[in-house]
This record gives C-alpha cells, structure tokens and sequence, in this order.
C-alpha cells in the first residue's frame, strides 16, 4: 500500500506537466551534486532560433516563470538557450538578483527524448551566480509511463476506490500552465502594459465558488459567482506597482475555490488558479518593466 501512495502522489506530480509536444521537457536542474530544484522547458524551433519559456520550482514556494531565447544547428544538432526575461515569480521580487540560467551548447536533436547538459548561472550584470547540470525528458514520455501506471492502480484491488476517485479527478483539470495560487502568497507578474486584460472563469466542474477581488484595497469585482463563461477585467497600470487581493468568499460544494484567473498584457499570457478555503487571501502584485 506503501508503495502505491508513493506512486500516486508521483503521479500528481507528472500530471501537471502532461502533454504531447515533443518540445516539452521536464525535469531537474542539479547544483554542485547537492541540490536538485525542478526544472521545465516548453520551446519552439524556427530557422535555428529558439524561443519558449521555462519553469523553475514549479508547484514550490519560489515558482519562478521565464522567457527563454536560443540557437539550434540543425547540422551539428548544437541547441543552446539563455533565461532572458522575468515573467512572474513567487519569489521575494529583485530583478537584478535573480539568477538566469544560460544552456551552453550540447548535443540535441529535435524530436529527442531527454535533454541533458551544463549550465551556467548570470546575474544581469554578467556576474556568474550558480552552475550544475540540467538533466530532463520529454512531456510525451513521462505522460506514457503515467498513462501505463495509472491503468495499473486502476484495475489495482489493493488500492482504495477514493483514492482512484481522486486520481480519476485529476485528470479534469488541464493544469499543464497553471500557476497555483495559495494562501497568503504574493506572486509578481513582470509587465510592459499599460493596462492588463483579467479573465476570471471556472476551468472544471461549476460548484458555486465565489471570489472578490481588490485593487490596492479597492474592490473591482464583488463577491463574483464563478461560471464557464469569462468575465473580463480591465487593470491600468497606473502606478509601478499595482497590487490585486483575491479572495475566497466561497469554497463551493466540491473542495476548496478553485477559481481560473488569466492574465493578459499582449505579450504573455499568465493561466492561474485559485486553491483557497473560505476567507483565505492570496495576492498578485503587478510590477511595470
């Protein structure tokens, strides 16, 4: 039994990176042989320039998004990428402190299994900060080995029937680019707009789940019942920085509020989702570049 609950609890944690796009990678970044922080990539090749995201930390405390830029030979199967810009992170916010990492070139070719290398770890001002190695596999692979051991805990007797409801239920939920909002955390979205486009929408079953969200104190959207339908929201950036409260004034009837809230400033488009019991807060402070 043992086993299984290690395997499940696994399980959620593959899920969140399912998917079929050969360009996908998950996995780990290992630092001095000590410490392993995970790791993804989601890339597209185009004339040998490369261009995507990553995700360090995700699901963690210091979740951390990316815009990555790069170079692909096709001849030599040479990739290589850098960390190039912030896009939100649930870290303490201090851009000139953070650390991006530069892929230096290793042997790839597109369409590969696993992708492995060294990187290098710059401050923006050059200064290196950390080094380790990336090591990953592809989405569409560990998504096979999860679909094959799902079937196994399924037709499974030894495992019980609320434990495969729950699994079962997971799979609801395309969380594949959410950035889950919890409890008394604040995570900073980086933005060039003037003014962002907020879609607030339920993305699983309609359960009554309420929300009200403030701007600097002031309440835009008052104790909001959550439906399939968007409602959008206009927030001006009308100072450097701009900070949303949302809160949890209903859990609904199934689990705690898990409400969709999608931010757009034409450029990136950031996919997060509420998990907060009644009367919780989470915050998103929205910092102009």
């Amino acid at each position: 039994m043992k086993y299984y609950l290690f395997s499940f609890l696994t399980i959620m944690f593959f899920y969140q990176v399912s998917g079929q796009n050969s360009n996908k990678f998950m996995g780990v970044i290992k630092i001095q042989d000590t410490l392993i922080i995970t790791y993804k990539v989601d890339f597209e090749e185009s004339n040998g320039i490369i261009s995507g995201y990553s995700l360090t930390d995700f699901g963690g405390e210091h979740e951390t998004k990316s815009r990555i830029e790069g170079k692909y030979d096709n001849v030599r199967n040479l990739l290589s990428f850098k960390e190039v810009e912030l896009i939100y992170t649930k870290s303490t916010f201090s851009e000139e402190d953070f650390c991006n990492i530069h892929l230096e070139p290793i042997k790839f070719k597109i369409g590969s299994n696993k992708l492995m290398g060294s990187f290098k770890g710059l401050f923006n001002d050059g200064t290196e900060c950390i080094s380790g190695e990336i090591a990953m596999n592809s989405v569409e692979r560990i998504d096979k080995r999860v679909s094959k051991f799902t079937k196994q805990i399924e037709k499974s007797n030894r495992v019980p029937d609320s434990l495969k409801l729950k699994l079962k239920n997971t799979k609801l939920l395309d969380t594949i680019n959410l950035n889950v909002l919890k409890k008394n955390e604040t995570t900073s979205i980086i933005t060039r707009a003037k003014t962002l486009r907020v879609a607030v929408y339920d993305g699983g079953q309609i359960d009554d789940d309420i929300i009200t969200i403030k701007k600097n104190g002031k309440t835009i959207l008052s104790k909001y019942r959550i439906t399939s339908e968007r409602k959008i929201i206009e927030v001006n950036m009308d100072a450097q920085k701009v900070q949303l409260t949302i809160h949890s004034d209903s859990e609904g009837s199934i689990g705690s509020n898990t409400a969709i809230v999608e931010f757009v400033d034409g450029i990136n488009t950031i996919k997060t989702m509420t998990n907060l019991k009644m009367g919780e807060i989470t915050r998103i402070d929205l910092i102009k570049k």
